[in-house]
């Protein structure tokens, strides 16, 4: 018996939202062979579809579960208290999940690991390391970063992924006028030390303490480019798989997938760590590109980082776009995200 078997027709209660603004409503939940359809508990309109493959979870091991389909531009949430309706909606997603194209990864490679292990036991794991790195595809490391970031959740303790919606939308806003809508921006609550990292796939971590002291997006908007020209400049999955060790890395590169548990722990040290050092040139002209100023940014910097914020006050003036990045609305909202 298949998980959609098992679960096939199954209905429970829950409460959905449209939008950030939109006004939450007592639905019915169903789930079909490959949707579930949200339905309005009194008429049984339809008032919703999603792809069970693309429903993400905001908020893994907390009541109510939050889900969403899995898009930054989509602002419906879905809250789930029925235990039985959580459980089937959490296996069907397993068994549904999609996973890379990666069939070509183990086309050609096999000669490839013989010739590295019989290379020599010092050499390997680098060599390993990088081989693997350089071949892996867009679609794989943005599933290798959400998994880094899911690690964060997976314990009894107190990290979280922050996901109010009205938060979330702001960030959004934010992350397509600074970095693009490629790329994925998480904040974090209760890992001591977290201020601004980066992951495969385009993801970009901050805590929650480095939004909460600054005075502006502009400012945030400097620490966000700063981590993703430090992407640039170095793999982040060469990070990722030397924590993961050998013997995970060589599970990725001959099936495409890395074993379960192998980098769970890596996001909170990842995170916690001191945040990129970037070039001042570089960073400047990221921001003149989109028409702001660096000198936010660089008076949210550190003592310790001196050198960069007169780096970047000994820069040319340009003329700036005078609207700001966010409206005071947005930015006080975007600084409550981790409120629920």
């Amino acid at each position: 018996m298949t998980a959609l078997d098992k679960y096939a027709r199954l209905e429970g209660p829950g409460v959905w939202r449209a939008g950030p603004e939109a006004q939450r409503r007592d639905v019915v939940v169903a789930l079909g062979d490959s949707s579930l359809v949200i339905s309005d508990s009194r008429s049984g309109h339809a008032l919703s579809h999603w792809s069970l493959p693309a429903v993400y979870r905001q908020n893994r091991g907390v009541r109510p579960a939050v889900y969403s389909p899995l898009s930054d531009d989509d602002d419906e949430t879905l809250e789930l208290e029925d235990p039985l309706l959580i459980e089937a909606l959490e296996t069907i997603r397993a068994a549904l999940s999609p996973k890379p194209p990666l069939r070509w990864l183990r086309l050609g490679l096999t000669a490839g690991v013989v010739v590295l292990v019989l290379a020599g036991f010092l050499w390997l794991p680098a060599v390993l390391v990088n081989r693997t790195a350089a071949i892996i595809p867009p679609a794989a490391r943005a599933e290798i970063g959400r998994m880094v970031l899911d690690g964060l959740t997976l314990s009894a303790s107190t990290e979280r992924i922050c996901a109010d919606p009205e938060g979330r939308q702001a960030m959004a806003t934010l992350r397509n006028r600074v970095l693009g809508s490629d790329w994925r921006v998480a904040v974090v609550a209760g890992v001591a030390g977290a201020q601004a990292a980066h992951l495969p796939g385009r993801v970009i971590v901050l805590g929650e303490a480095l939004i909460a002291r600054l005075d502006s997006p502009e400012a945030l908007a400097g620490w966000m480019v700063a981590e993703a020209q430090a992407r640039a400049t170095s793999d982040p999955l060469l990070d990722v798989l030397d924590y993961a060790g050998t013997r995970a890395t060589l599970a990725l590169l001959t099936t495409g997938e890395l074993p379960e548990g192998s980098v769970r722990d890596y996001a909170r040290r990842r995170i916690a760590r001191t945040p990129a050092l970037p070039d001042a040139e570089a960073l400047g002209s990221w921001l003149d590109g989109i028409g702001i100023s660096s000198t936010p940014y660089a008076l949210s910097l550190p003592a310790d980082r001196s050198a960069l914020a007169q780096a970047l006050a000994d820069r040319p003036a340009v003329e700036r776009i005078p609207a700001p990045l966010l409206s005071d609305g947005e930015w006080l909202t975007l600084q409550a995200i981790c409120a629920n």
